[in-house]
């Protein structure tokens, strides 16, 4: 009898360990988007892990699979995209926008994974880029301010290249990123900078939080302005400030269902 009841104890304590160690759900309270269409034309598809975080992105194009560690920590992502696209033949090229079979692992190679890096604390320190077409070091570094991302740091063969500093608003919108070049003289160029204002609706791809990009998928407010400004010299012919705005759309809860009259947000059921 006492043998019984040890099993049974024994069963009892791994069940226990095993719920432990699975993942808490996520975005219990964000509409989950499961398809994008384009002027009426399904252009992208999404599904979720049973944490409810982000999974695969899949379109005609390319296809991303994100992969998370037993905290909902992103551990990598993998990339799989038409190279179609980066040829300089304009054939190539339009074969490529007119393809009908989507991408995916099974009939494209894996162009790039990125592999995340974290502190004993969870936060984000480093990333980690393997490019089919390179053999070159190549990572990014973090630094965070109140568990947000307020630079990235890129090291190119361990030589830094170039950072991006990110400024957010008190509600944690992302209103100003400068992009710096960093050449082998080391005194840093001011290349680009993007400002942003915000509607005071939900952001819909705050479900996406865990892929730790700033901006879009970060702020709880949907983007109304960018305005893009080049701080190098150019050509007579580039603009070097341009401002796009975005309209939207919204459901019954907020959450926007139509971007610019052209994008269309399907939500999951």
């Amino acid at each position: 009898m006492k043998k019984i009841v040890l099993v049974l104890l024994s069963v009892l304590f791994l069940s226990s360990c095993e719920k432990e160690k699975q993942p808490s759900v996520e975005n219990t309270d964000i509409p989950l988007i499961s398809q994008v269409l384009f002027d009426g034309t399904l252009s992208c598809e999404y599904t979720y892990t049973d944490a409810n975080l982000l999974f695969e992105e899949k379109s005609k194009l390319h296809y991303t699979r994100h992969n998370y560690n037993n905290q909902n920590l992103l551990s990598s992502s993998e990339f799989y995209m038409d190279p179609g696209m980066y040829s300089s033949n304009s054939r190539v090229v339009e074969e490529s926008m007119n393809r009908t079979e989507w991408v995916n692992p099974s009939n494209t190679a894996k162009s790039l994974t990125q592999k995340y890096v974290y502190s004993p604390g969870g936060q984000l320190t480093r990333k980690i880029y393997t490019r089919a077409s390179s053999s070159s070091s190549e990572y990014m570094e973090y630094t965070l301010e109140n568990d947000r991302i307020i630079r990235q740091t890129m090291y190119w063969e361990d030589k830094l290249n170039f950072h991006i500093d990110y400024e957010y608003d008190e509600k944690g919108n992302l209103i100003k990123e400068s992009r710096f070049h960093v050449p082998a003289t080391g005194t840093e160029e001011l290349w680009t900078t993007t400002e942003y204002e915000f509607d005071n609706m939900h952001n819909p791809l705050r479900a996406f939080k865990r892929l730790l990009r700033p901006g879009v998928c970060n702020n709880p407010n949907n983007i109304t302005r960018e305005t893009y400004t080049i701080h190098f010299e150019v050509d007579k012919f580039t603009q070097k400030v341009q401002v796009t705005d975005n309209t939207y759309q919204y459901n019954d809860e907020g959450y926007p269902v139509l971007v610019n009259g052209m994008v269309e947000y399907i939500y999951r059921q």
